[in-house]
């Protein structure tokens, strides 16, 4: 069972260097006439259309549909090798695997908020023009449902600069990040020792 779980771990990492490297090159548009990239294509979208079906996974601009695929093959490869080194598999490790990949999600997703506040709040404040100031809408799309979360919840509609609420907006996402972190370990941890 153990050479098994070994085995399947070695072959789902490799999967997941496939997956990782489809991912990529679909931010180049020349990489994807290319015939290598057809072949990956071939290998690889199965897997990830199976999760580009939910909506729910589209955020703005963004798709989060292929870190879900990321972090359910993750915890797939965490349990083979759980079975190749223990030779068995408990629930509590289980549920400290759904855990933390509940947290790699919410991380993911906090930390993409934290650098794009970052980059916004640099281009309303000290970049006016050139690069990041041309970013500004795309960004703008991507955090806009959290920041008029703010703007409704701390300022009740009230007229606030858009700077002011981007500021207090990363300052939350910041919090949120380090109290979610403290959380998650420590949820982590109580599953981990279960006895069964």
């Amino acid at each position: 069972m153990q050479i098994v779980a070994r085995v399947l771990s070695a072959v789902l990492s490799v999967y997941m260097v496939l997956l990782m490297i489809r991912v990529m090159l679909t931010w180049f548009r020349a990489a994807q006439s290319h015939q290598i990239f057809r072949y990956l294509a071939l290998v690889t979208d199965p897997y990830l259309n199976w999760f580009r079906r939910f909506s729910v996974l589209k955020f703005g601009m963004i798709d989060f549909s292929p870190i879900i695929a990321f972090v359910i093959l993750g915890f797939v490869i965490n349990i083979c090798n759980s079975i190749a080194t223990y030779g068995k598999i408990t629930v509590g490790i289980i549920l400290a695997l759904l855990v933390n990949g509940i947290w790699s999600i919410i991380s993911f997703i906090l930390i993409l908020l934290i650098i794009l506040t970052i980059i916004r709040l640099l281009g309303a404040t000290v970049a006016r023009s050139g690069f990041i100031a041309q970013m500004s809408s795309g960004i703008d799309s991507i955090i806009e449902p959290f920041t008029s979360w703010v703007r409704r919840t701390i300022f009740r509609n009230r007229f606030t600069p858009y700077t002011t609420q981007l500021g207090i907006a990363l300052v939350i996402l910041i919090v949120l990040n380090i109290a979610g972190r403290f959380v998650f370990n420590y949820l982590t941890g109580l599953a981990a020792g279960l006895p069964f």
